[in-house]
């Protein structure tokens, strides 16, 4: 493990030592933690110096032609996230660093600006569902510049069709689907700002695509039982992924609706959590006594101390919110140490909820309200499964019944 107090950071950097150091201990970073971050500090330092360039001068471009140099001896902490930290101790020191100059957009990159702007403050759509969209958007632009050129206005449903054509002869109709998805947003926002003059988006139909083809997947009640088994001491946190393993598993919570979870959002008078899904909506949820039992667990006995009021913490420190990434993996770890077999993430628990619920004779309606589903016709796929009620819709075959029957003669 590495000793904080013993990197000797020298050069223009050599002045806020002490008071970084500081500053990473507050905001709960370990001593291993903190040495890296001073070491790396130190290697910042000594480059400056040889740059001739003072603490002020420390603006994004330098940082960038710092780990440019710094990408050709070193493995670790190369990209200028790495920094993160010591950029915020200089704000909170009131060091202003120097500014870059604006930087120049492309016409598409322009343009995609608006509609993200668009998508979060009038649309409050959620950031992964804005980056799914300019995913979609962005390669339409490029492929429209690259035929007619970048004059917005006359764009054109034939621009779009023949777009989508180009791609469908390479890719799955739900690729597709989802391009045409984010290009009806992308043109009605358009024809909104009077960028087009014509309701484009009304012209991009559906694409035919079945999301029912096949069987949704789901773990039976033995895989579950394995899975909630017991934490193992090789997990980091294992009070941490007991807990959020039951919360998945017991209330069906997808992993970004359990990355935002925070302790105001429990109420433990009433037993339930409020849980923020898809397009802001807020809903009330009840919160199961061994899911609850397994929160308080991880509260009182390894979350870490910090200021941070999302439940779970990533460690070692910083300590902030847990990830939905480290939570799926957590889900694919601990499954990789049953007998599972297939490699599963956090949203076949879900899946296998609402099978639960069928099985135990619930119906579509009460899985849709379990899962929270703005529609209902996104559990139907789960009718597939309820092999109960499936069997009472099977007619015997007339051949087999024929042969019963031939079979019965004397």
């Amino acid at each position: 493990m590495g000793d904080p107090c013993k990197v000797v950071i020298v050069g223009p950097l050599a002045p806020l030592a002490t008071g970084f150091h500081t500053y990473l201990t507050t905001l709960g970073y370990s001593p291993d933690s903190t040495s890296n971050q001073l070491q790396l500090v130190a290697h910042l330092s000594r480059w400056m110096d040889v740059q001739g360039l003072s603490i002020r001068e420390i603006s994004d471009h330098v940082i960038n032609s710092f780990f440019a140099e710094r990408r050709l001896r070193y493995h670790n902490f190369h990209t200028s996230r790495a920094l993160t930290a010591f950029t915020g101790f200089l704000r909170s020191i009131g060091i202003e660093r120097t500014a870059d100059p604006p930087p120049t957009f492309s016409a598409q990159e322009a343009i995609l600006s608006r509609f993200e702007h668009y998508l979060v403050t009038e649309r409050a759509q959620r950031g992964t569902t804005v980056l799914n969209y300019l995913n979609q958007v962005r390669p339409f632009l490029e492929w429209r510049v690259g035929h007619n050129g970048s004059d917005w206005a006359s764009m054109s449903i034939v621009n779009v069709t023949d777009y989508l054509l180009f791609r469908g002869a390479t890719q799955s109709a739900g690729s597709i689907r989802l391009a045409a998805t984010a290009l009806r947003a992308f043109f009605r926002w358009l024809f909104l700002e009077r960028i087009i003059d014509q309701p484009v988006a009304t012209g991009i139909g559906p694409v035919a695509y079945s999301p029912y083809k096949g069987l949704p997947k789901f773990l039976n009640t033995s895989q579950i039982d394995a899975l909630l088994a017991g934490p193992s001491t090789r997990e980091v946190q294992p009070l941490r992924s007991q807990a959020l393993l039951l919360i998945m598993v017991r209330m069906g919570l997808r992993a970004r609706e359990v990355q935002d979870l925070t302790l105001d959002d429990i109420d433990w008078h009433s037993g339930t959590i409020r849980v923020l899904g898809k397009a802001g909506h807020v809903e009330l949820v009840p919160l199961p006594v061994d899911a609850g039992a397994a929160i308080v667990d991880y509260l009182t006995r390894t979350r870490p101390a910090s200021p941070d009021r999302h439940i779970f913490l990533q460690v070692p420190g910083p300590h902030g919110p847990l990830a939905r990434g480290p939570i799926s993996q957590m889900v694919t770890v601990r499954a990789s140490r049953t007998d599972i077999g297939s490699r599963i993430g956090a949203h076949r628990l879900r899946h296998s909820l609402a099978t639960k619920v069928l099985d135990s004779g619930g119906t579509l309606t009460e899985a849709s309200q379990i899962l929270r589903h703005s529609s209902p016709s996104t559990t139907v796929i789960y009718a597939k499964v309820h092999l109960a009620d499936l069997r009472s819709l099977v007619k015997p075959w007339p051949v087999a019944a024929e042969q019963k029957s031939l079979g019965s003669r004397p």
